[in-house]
């Protein structure tokens, strides 16, 4: 009997004659099949309409390079402060930090601050301090979960993508 083990990709593990049949293998009558079978050990064959092709399994995600790159998504994806969208990319922080430093020299201060939805915002010193706060809380939150998922994945108790994307949401 023509046995074959496919694990959860349906990546074909192994094939095997046997006089014993095995319930967690799937059973291969056909000649070729078989044939088919044995020249594609590790590899995944997949099925759109009427093709029928063979390709290598899906490459191991490196979890904690997918949550370097999660947590730096979330970073420079924006938030809101004080009904202002902010950007929150590398170029919006550093002007968050030179209007910042000007606020903190001039209360006085005060500019039109283009927002991430494309509007024009009046903000004063005291709205740019907060907002700039909200920016490094909004950073160094990000920085704190990652610690924390690098931490789990590497006790692994995360093991997944969706599980880093959950403690990113």
């Amino acid at each position: 009997m023509r046995q074959i083990y496919l694990d959860s990709d349906g990546v074909v593990i192994t094939c095997t004659e046997s006089n014993v049949h095995d319930p967690d293998a799937l059973t291969v009558e056909s000649d070729a099949d078989w044939a088919d079978l044995l020249a594609n050990i590790g590899r995944r064959k997949v099925v759109s309409g009427e093709i029928v092709a063979w390709e290598p399994p899906p490459a191991p995600v490196n979890l904690v390079a997918y949550a370097a790159d999660r947590r730096w998504r979330k970073e420079v994806g924006g938030i809101v402060v004080a009904d202002v969208p902010v950007a929150t990319d590398d170029r919006s922080k550093l002007m968050i930090t030179g209007a910042r430093v000007a606020a903190m020299a001039d209360p006085g201060w005060s500019t039109v601050w283009h927002g991430a939805d494309g509007q024009t915002y009046p903000v004063d010193a005291a709205a740019m301090v907060l907002i700039s706060d909200a920016v490094q809380a909004h950073v160094n939150a990000g920085f704190a979960t990652f610690a924390t998922v690098k931490a789990a994945i590497e006790a692994g108790t995360i093991t997944t993508t969706a599980e880093i994307d959950a403690a990113f949401a």
